[in-house]
């Protein structure tokens, strides 16, 4: 019988980790294939067992800010829709709603919380999983591990090399006794195979047709006519409190107005 293994990713680790990938390749337009990540773990764990490896489901848990001034999440929510149509993931993004409490910020713990909360969940359920194979770091993750091999399941832990200038793999994660039932598996070291190749092609816009060329891989695509569209957003003028659609991601705000009457009443230089 297949191995079933089940894979839970922290995408806010990986996504503050990940320049060590950039540092292995000695380059920072270095983007990750993540169809590659689950391939990269079946075949470690290959090594270990004799059984086929089946990866269940990938888990990604993530964060996105909404209704804050001068951020445009719309670039995050596509990577997000490209992890879950193009990729096959899973994802669970929480949003930090910054209407209902300005002082909010994206916290890491949320993310920790819900990938917790859904290993558990899974690991309960008679004969889902085999193998919970964790992508992540930091030491708040011994308990849940220990949990869910109390719970009859084995576990496998997918992280980042230490370096001299960075450390985003805890040592006690990948040494604590009774934590870990595989050796851990470190990304940087199938950075090549995880390098995301993009070619390019010609594409129609979903929304007007036009033909363009790209490299997005994506299910959806659109134009840059109406991505430019489509990245407006309703704005309130920090000087007289108009609200008006536009693309501008500043963290300040005029309206055209406002715009025009500062124009308009500049003293002349000359």
């Amino acid at each position: 019988m297949p191995l079933k293994t089940m894979i839970f990713v922290d995408g806010t680790w990986l996504y503050h980790s990940r320049q060590i990938l950039f540092d292995v390749l000695g380059a920072d337009g270095f983007e990750i294939d993540y169809k590659r990540i689950p391939e990269v773990i079946a075949d470690d764990l290959g090594q270990w067992q004799e059984d086929r490896i089946d990866i269940v489901r990938t888990c990604y848990f993530g964060t996105l800010p909404i209704n804050k001034p001068g951020c445009n999440p719309s670039k995050q929510k596509a990577f997000y829709d490209f992890l879950a149509f193009h990729c096959g993931y899973d994802t669970e993004i929480i949003d930090v709603d910054y209407r209902r409490d300005p002082g909010a910020r994206p916290d890491e713990r949320s993310v920790g919380v819900a990938l917790a909360s859904s290993m558990v969940y899974y690991a309960s359920l008679p004969g889902v999983f085999d193998v919970a194979t964790l992508v992540a770091g930091d030491s708040e993750y011994i308990p849940l591990l220990r949990r869910v091999r109390a719970m009859g399941k084995r576990t496998q832990l997918v992280a980042l090399t230490n370096t001299a200038t960075r450390a985003p793999t805890s040592t006690l994660l990948q040494t604590e006794p009774g934590v870990l039932d595989f050796p851990p598996v470190f990304l940087d070291d199938h950075a090549q195979n995880l390098r995301l190749v993009r070619e390019e092609q010609t594409r129609v816009c979903k929304i007007c047709g036009k033909d363009e060329l790209t490299t997005w891989a994506g299910p959806d695509f659109f134009c840059s006519i109406c991505r430019n569209e489509h990245r407006k957003q309703v704005r309130t003028c920090d000087a007289c409190g108009r609200e008006e659609e536009t693309t501008w991601d500043k963290p300040f705000f005029y309206c055209t107005q406002c715009r025009k009457e500062y124009r308009d009443n500049r003293p002349d230089p000359t």
